[in-house]
């Protein structure tokens, strides 16, 4: 796998220790300075939406004055409106938080391919848990194969300081049972949405076949709950008094916080034209 430039942005500091003695893993993040960086970045981020070959087609077929103005009329969320201030907010803690599991700690989100790229309407979120996340074991004991159910919670406001203890309430809202069925569903869904794709491979496919009947074919199940939140609303002292021993996941729930400075501006620069120059009309 070829690490993008721009996840030297992202940079793992000390852990921090609840009070219950569970970590909780601290992720920096910066706004790259270099230009080529940021638009590499933002190309990348847009393709979670639409791909290079479908934005200039549509933007063509519309009659779309650009392929720019196609993304902010038609695939992302509003900047204005409040519902699609939240849906904005929230689809970019989640591809933050998706980069972080596929590039630093080896996971496939397949979910990407077809969660916002396939919304009916752009200032609505999508049904389900936030992401998911799978994992292969080195091993030929396939038993040992991951599926990780994500909550992500993005903020940039004085709540933003408690969105860890609400993406571990969102984690412990199903028992056992329920989020089994909910990443079930979410996994059927995925793969019957990328089958229909024709830029989908067959290996690509077959990743999310291998999960989808674990009564016969058993895996690992882990819990991820994260929060993405700028520097100003950054609190150790809140994430140290946090308490998840009364989780039903607390065996298997990994925690994790992103924060940065003026990680608004950042959104604001992915969701910018610098994520279209490169597909603009030939």
């Amino acid at each position: 796998m070829i690490i993008p430039d721009y996840m030297d942005s992202f940079c793992e500091v000390a852990p921090l220790t609840t009070t219950d003695s569970r970590q909780v893993d601290i992720i920096e993040v910066d706004c790259p300075t270099d230009l080529n960086i940021m638009r590499a970045w933002a190309k990348s981020f847009r393709r979670k939406y639409i791909s290079d070959e479908q934005l200039r087609e549509m933007a063509a077929l519309t009659r779309t004055a650009s392929t720019y103005q196609y993304l902010v009329d038609r695939m992302y969320p509003d900047s204005e409106s409040k519902q699609g201030k939240i849906v904005r907010i929230g689809d970019f803690g989640e591809i933050l938080a998706a980069d972080y599991l596929s590039y630093i700690r080896g996971y496939s989100v397949p979910s990407l391919q077809v969660r916002y790229s396939t919304k009916q309407n752009k200032n609505s979120s999508t049904m389900g848990s936030d992401l998911f996340a799978l994992k292969f074991a080195d091993s030929a004991d396939r038993s040992a194969d991951i599926l990780c159910i994500c909550e992500i919670k993005t903020g940039f406001s004085t709540h933003s300081r408690n969105r860890l203890a609400d993406a571990i309430k969102d984690v412990n809202k199903d028992d056992l049972n329920q989020a089994d069925k909910r990443a079930s569903v979410s996994l059927a869904a995925t793969f019957l949405q990328m089958s229909k794709m024709k830029d989908v491979t067959e290996a690509q496919l077959n990743e999310i076949r291998r999960f989808l009947n674990p009564l016969e074919d058993e895996y690992q199940q882990e819990y991820l709950a994260a929060a993405v939140i700028d520097d100003k609303y950054f609190r150790e002292k809140t994430i140290v008094e946090l308490d998840v021993s009364q989780s039903p996941h607390q065996d298997r729930l990994r925690l994790v916080t992103f924060h940065g400075k003026d990680l608004n501006n950042l959104m604001n620069l992915l969701f910018s034209e610098l994520g279209a120059l490169d597909a603009e009309f030939e």
